[in-house]
């Protein structure tokens, strides 16, 4: 056996066993036809034998280099083909995204969807909040939070994700070549009561608006919510219709005041999102609006009073939030 080469786990056995004997490193040297380097290296720490990494080949980066590297890359406007040319860096894009995968306080994420806010919303928010920062979560559930939300056929807009299994073909997610059909329903919910969704047929006006609340809202406030509720509704074009005010005035419904471009505030939108998974549950698709309509009227229902009060109760964790990012849009 030629000199120098690795030891085998029987002449790692054999070595430990002639030591035993007090046999000498040259003498079980000579005898297993290996270098006296070779059997002491072994001895030195016989579990440790053969299990120590090579270092590898040199890093083209400075520590300079890659401080400026996370540095830049922790500020989020950069992807790695860009944070190689910006900071002229002697390695390829690949290396860089190995570098911050392998950094615990980056994470390559999908950038969250808000909606593009100016000076003037940030002040009208954060002043919004400030002010009702000091309601209670009884103040909250007096509140009767509406919207509309539409579902698609072919699921909703956006990318599903899923765990691939590699032994598998990837799964394929197609859409109808005319875009299919989709459907349209309000909602509305306060405290831990939901009321009834209405189905919304067609294009919506301030009259459709009106009948609307008229058949699903006003039965709902009669049964449900006592003297001090208030109505939450957004800034669509219809809700802030004059005839849907004038109609307002006409039934004395005292209405919350709303901050323009503050989806992340309304509770209800997070109820949608809730229901949206429900929906479309393992890639879900439908084939015509009646079997749609069906599965959401199912997954509305089956909506439990503990989700209502849970979104209820974070308003005032979201008003504090966005009072500390000076009306910015919050996590909600």
């Amino acid at each position: 056996m030629p000199r120098g080469t690795h030891l085998s786990q029987h002449e790692q056995g054999q070595i430990q066993a002639l030591r035993l004997n007090n046999w000498t490193i040259r003498r079980i040297a000579g005898h297993l036809s290996h270098s006296h380097n070779v059997v002491a290296t072994f001895l030195r720490n016989p579990g440790l034998y053969g299990k120590k990494k090579r270092p590898g080949r040199p890093s083209k980066l400075t520590s300079t280099a890659r401080r400026a590297l996370l540095r830049e890359a922790h500020k989020g406007h950069l992807c790695s083909s860009e944070l190689v040319k910006t900071l002229s860096l002697p390695v390829t894009p690949s290396t860089v995204r190995g570098i911050l995968r392998a950094t615990p306080t980056i994470q390559y994420s999908k950038i969250v969807p808000a909606p593009m806010m100016l000076p003037r919303h940030k002040i009208a928010r954060e002043q919004w909040c400030s002010e009702k920062v000091t309601w209670t979560v009884s103040d909250w559930m007096n509140v009767v939070w509406s919207d509309e939300k539409k579902f698609n056929l072919d699921g909703p807009d956006g990318f599903g994700y899923y765990w691939h299994d590699l032994r598998t073909d990837n799964w394929m997610f197609s859409k109808r070549q005319q875009g299919g059909d989709s459907v349209m329903v309000w909602g509305a919910f306060s405290g831990t009561k939901k009321c009834e969704l209405s189905v919304l047929n067609g294009k919506q006006d301030a009259i459709k608006y009106i009948d609307t609340l008229e058949s699903y809202l006003l039965p709902f406030v009669d049964q449900e919510m006592g003297p001090s509720w208030v109505f939450m509704q957004d800034g669509a074009s219809i809700h802030r219709a004059r005839r849907t005010f004038q109609w307002f005035d006409e039934e004395e419904i005292p209405l919350l005041e709303w901050p323009a471009k503050s989806p992340d505030l309304n509770p209800i939108e997070n109820l949608w999102g809730i229901l949206a998974r429900t929906v479309y549950a393992h890639q879900r698709q439908f084939k015509d609006v009646d079997e749609l309509l069906e599965v959401i009227m199912e997954a509305w229902d089956e909506v439990s009073e503990e989700c209502l009060e849970k979104l209820v109760r974070s308003m005032q964790k979201r008003c504090f939030e966005c009072v500390m990012a000076k009306g910015g849009p919050t996590k909600y």
